[in-house]
């Protein structure tokens, strides 16, 4: 004979409870595979870094073009090492330090690293002229004629300041960091991280890439290794599609 449960009883069939428990319990396990796999899905985060409220003393020769960097020297070596500059916020540090322009500085920075490419937050009201001797002379490479295919990011947020710092969720925010200044660069299919700069080796007005932001684009132009950076100057921008 089939138990008939009433619901105003304090408990139910036994044979009915039985089954209850066991739909519960396989909808938990569903419940957990299911999170399992989510995660697993998920990107991992990038192996990026941006000390917020740290505050570090850097020194070394500024160079403003095509966008700004701090050259400073390797210890025990004659090369060195390029930090590009960017201001607070969405700002580039242009500004800051175009009155420094070939000169020896020490300035109060936080730092933005991601795959060997440094980036450092300027602190506007710390940067000062210091004594120095070397006369940096960074190595330029001709790599030759590039096609190369990739996404269009702000460096500043790749580099560390958000995470994934790409993509169409980041879209905004990438355009109004680039319009302000930040050094665009191109991250490539491959994964590399390239400068863009515009055909004639300078910067790219602030507004001329917008219709680009974290799109998949095709990148032509010549190619050339600068020291621990890598660039592109762009002779031609399109969409991939």
């Amino acid at each position: 004979m089939n138990e008939f449960y009433i619901g105003y009883l304090p408990k139910a069939p036994v044979a009915t409870a039985r089954f209850i428990k066991k739909i519960v319990a396989g909808l938990a396990v569903l419940a957990f595979i299911t999170a399992l796999i989510l995660v697993q899905s998920q990107m991992p985060f990038a192996r990026s870094l941006f000390e917020f409220g740290v505050w570090r003393s850097f020194e070394g020769v500024v160079a403003s073009r095509p966008y700004p960097m701090l050259l400073v020297a390797r210890p025990g070596s004659s090369e060195f090492s390029q930090y590009l500059l960017v201001a607070p916020g969405k700002h580039g540090a242009d500004s800051l330090v175009s009155p420094f322009d070939g000169k020896h500085v020490r300035l109060r920075g936080q730092l933005i690293y991601r795959d060997g490419q440094t980036m450092v937050e300027v602190d506007p009201k710390k940067i000062t002229l210091t004594e120095g001797q070397e006369n940096p002379e960074i190595k330029t490479i001709d790599l030759g004629p590039a096609t190369l295919t990739g996404e269009i990011v702000d460096s500043k947020c790749y580099l560390g300041v958000m995470n994934p710092g790409r993509g169409k969720v980041h879209r905004d925010c990438a355009a109004r960091c680039l319009s302000g200044g930040i050094p665009p660069a191109l991250l490539t299919s491959t994964g590399e991280i390239v400068l863009l700069v515009n055909h004639d080796g300078k910067s790219f007005p602030q507004n001329a890439l917008q219709e680009f932001v974290d799109e998949v684009v095709i990148v032509r132009g010549e190619l050339e290794q600068r020291g621990d950076i890598k660039m592109i100057r762009a002779e031609n921008i399109r969409h991939s599609s």
